[in-house]
């Protein structure tokens, strides 16, 4: 990458302003925590000057992105640039940087649509199509979209079903688990990847909600069940849980926990 002298010495009259990449975080929202952290900052008076490699790596929510560049900057006499895009903020022949945003955002939305696609199909099949597995198994060693019994604490999720028909509400059950320092579903998957769990209330304690979510997956008699929520739109990460019969569930996928019977007797 080559800069012009004139942006070089900008650069260096500022001083250089690093901030960490959000990795794992879509463009389409601007709640990621190091852009949260450099709009702080920029608040506090410690940066005048941001450089991204294109547009899009600003984000890709065209309203949103046009009210940083034409007004959240501005406002705090912040300079932006766009190397890619020949985004300059302190020039006036920005007019195509609208019509780029739009089309950033267009992407995300088609890149979207294709994923939920592709999880659609693979649910169909009776594929694991989520991130995370549920309580008591892990992926497949050799196939990410199979599920295999986690024997660590398989037992435990047997349990739950035990004591759930011997009378005990879910609260209860929850109860019984924190009382014998069992480790919650949250704690034992983030210590199962190395890193430390992001939820911090309550995050060593077990809950009724946590439990009723185990009897109430048909994973735990083998079968596979996808599509349980849904995003909001491209745009509004937020899941929604969907109805019970809009769920798609493929029988006899994996080893199950507990019978099937057992499991509609819950």
């Amino acid at each position: 990458m080559t800069a012009a002298p004139a942006l070089i010495k900008a650069i260096f009259s500022v001083g250089v302003y690093f901030t960490p990449a959000d990795d794992g975080w879509t463009g389409t929202t601007y709640n990621r925590p190091e852009f949260i952290r450099m709009i702080e900052d920029i608040k506090l008076g410690n940066i005048n000057m941001v450089i991204t490699k294109d547009l899009s790596r600003l984000g890709r929510n065209y309203i949103e992105t046009g009210q940083y560049t034409d007004f959240f900057f501005p406002d705090h006499d912040v300079r932006y640039i766009a190397l890619n895009d020949s985004i300059d903020t302190i020039k006036d022949d920005n007019d195509i940087a609208p019509f780029k945003n739009i089309l950033n955002e267009m992407y995300a939305k088609d890149i979207s649509r294709k994923v939920r696609s592709t999880k659609k199909i693979m649910a169909k099949q009776g594929k694991f199509a989520n991130s995370r597995p549920p309580y008591g198994y892990l992926k497949s060693a050799g196939d990410k979209h199979i599920l295999v019994v986690d024997e660590n604490v398989s037992h435990n999720a047997q349990r739950v079903f035990e004591l759930y028909l011997s009378g005990k509400t879910a609260r209860a059950i929850a109860d019984v688990f924190n009382h014998e320092n069992i480790i919650t579903p949250n704690n034992y998957y983030y210590s199962t990847i190395g890193k430390p769990n992001p939820y911090l209330n309550n995050k060593n304690k077990w809950g009724s909600a946590t439990i009723m979510n185990i009897i109430r997956n048909p994973t735990y008699y083998g079968a596979m069940a996808n599509c349980k929520r849904q995003i909001k739109s491209f745009k509004n990460k937020r899941m929604d849980r969907k109805p019970f019969d809009e769920w798609i569930i493929v029988e006899d996928t994996h080893e199950p926990i507990v019978s099937k019977e057992t499991w509609l007797e819950a």
